[in-house]
Formats: C-alpha cells, sequence, structure tokens
C-alpha cells in the first residue's frame, strides 16, 4: 500500500519497493508468452482443424460429396474438420503406395515423406464445380498450348504431349492413355526444376456428374500408372455407401 508523508511543504506519495521489478517480470512473461505461442501454438487453422492432422482411428465416417454417400475409415483421412461427416465440398485422404496402406503411427516418416520417389499418394472426392470432362478438357484447354500435336511414346502405354515453353504448362508433359473402363486417362507431371525438386503426377476425373475425384503420386512411379489407377478407382469404390440417410451420423464405430 502507499504511504503517505509531509516533506517541504509537499505530499510525497512512498509506494512499495517490490511494485517495479514485478511490472517487469509480468512485462517478461507477457511477451515470454506470446513468443512460446506464436512460434510453438497451434495456429488458427490448427485450432479449426484445417490444417493437416493423421489420425489412426479406424472408425468411419459418413459424409455426402456431391451427392454420393461415403463411409471413409478416418485413418485415410487428413483434415479434422472433414472427420464431422454431413455434407462436404471435398474429403481429402492419404495412402500408402503399393496397396494403398492407410495412416498408421509407426509409418508416419513415410507420410510425411517429400523425396522424389516417396510412396505417398494424396487423393480427395469433391465437388464436380465446373470441372470438364476429360475429352474436352483435351480438346479445349491443352491441345491449345502443345509444341505439336503429334505425340511421343510415353512409358506404358501411354502417349506424351509437350508444351510450348510461353504457356502455363510449360514445366509439365501431358500423358495421354486409357484406364481399365475405357476412360480418357489425363496425366499432368511435373518436371523437375530449380522450384520442383519432386515432381508429382495428377490425374483429375468426373465420376459422376457432380463428383470428381484427383489424386497425385510422385512421377517416379509413374510406370505403374495403370497398376495405381485401378487400385484407386477400387478403393474409392469401396468408400461408397448407396443411400442417403435422412440424417447423417458423423462417425460410426465399427
Amino acid at each position: 500500500m502507499a504511504r503517505q508523508k509531509q516533506g517541504s511543504g509537499e505530499l510525497v506519495h512512498e509506494r512499495p519497493a517490490w511494485i517495479l521489478p514485478a511490472l517487469v517480470v509480468l512485462a517478461v512473461t507477457t511477451f515470454s508468452g506470446f513468443f512460446l505461442y506464436h512460434y510453438f501454438g497451434p495456429t488458427p487453422g490448427e485450432l479449426l482443424g484445417h490444417a493437416p492432422r493423421a489420425s489412426a482411428e479406424r472408425r468411419k465416417v459418413e459424409a455426402v460429396v456431391g451427392g454420393t454417400r461415403f463411409l471413409i475409415p478416418e485413418n485415410y483421412t487428413r483434415y479434422p474438420s472433414q472427420r464431422s461427416g454431413g455434407a462436404q465440398p471435398e474429403i481429402a485422404m492419404h495412402a500408402l503406395l503399393p496397396d494403398f496402406a492407410p495412416f498408421s503411427p509407426e509409418r508416419q516418416a513415410e507420410f510425411t515423406d517429400n523425396s522424389p520417389d516417396a510412396e505417398v499418394i494424396y487423393f480427395q472426392l469433391h465437388q464436380a464445380t465446373s470441372i470438364l470432362p476429360a475429352e474436352r478438357r483435351l480438346r479445349e484447354i491443352y491441345s491449345k498450348f502443345f509444341v505439336s500435336s503429334k505425340p511421343e511414346k510415353g512409358p506404358t502405354g501411354l502417349e506424351k504431349f509437350s508444351f510450348r515453353a510461353n504457356s502455363g504448362y510449360k514445366d509439365q508433359d501431358l500423358l495421354v492413355g486409357t484406364d481399365t473402363d475405357g476412360r480418357l486417362v489425363l496425366l499432368l507431371c511435373q518436371h523437375t526444376t530449380k522450384i520442383v525438386e519432386s515432381p508429382n503426377c495428377t490425374r483429375t476425373l468426373l465420376l459422376t456428374q457432380n463428383l470428381a475425384l484427383t489424386y497425385r503420386y510422385k512421377r517416379a512411379h509413374l510406370v505403374e500408372w495403370q497398376r495405381i489407377d485401378e487400385l484407386m478407382i477400387r478403393i474409392v469404390t469401396s468408400f461408397e455407401a448407396p443411400g442417403l440417410p435422412n440424417d447423417l451420423e458423423g462417425t460410426i464405430t465399427d
């Protein structure tokens, strides 16, 4: 408590000696707290579940994407916010080649690997907003930027088209083929550059009028594209759950 005393005709307020050190300690503690939270605390995206965080849980997430109902094991999903189930614009997932193994803690290093021959494959089911069929994308978009209309021979039954150096696709190739269901396959594959040291190949295809599938894996696995594509379609099909219930249940325990 501050004390008062009269001195030289003026009223002098005396305060305890511990106040100044206490204020310094409080300031340092507050600053340290902000510093630690900034560098080590969760980001807003992590708090809201919008940052990737793998799960080893096997319970199934019931979700509807693009009008199709799915029951997806949680250990395939990447984002906590999408594990609540219900109607979702997209569900992002990951697995390991060659057999599409789901996440497990003992294989975490393989799921975070970004080397040129990493075995992780990323895939997502999403609403087919403004996505053209493969035939139209080839004819109306990609073909306008080809170096030549005549393809080169690509790996394992694929034809390769190179893009002009002044196009937005200049550091990629387009590999064209046909999958086991007779659908046109368009694989956009990055080149190795100073910026891209670990190139990917990506395919997007329409599963229904309202539902699309996009998946990507390292270009080093391109020779296995047929097997990867077949297993990719098979696993997505295995997630499908016919019928649309009145009330979605979120996660379902086996």
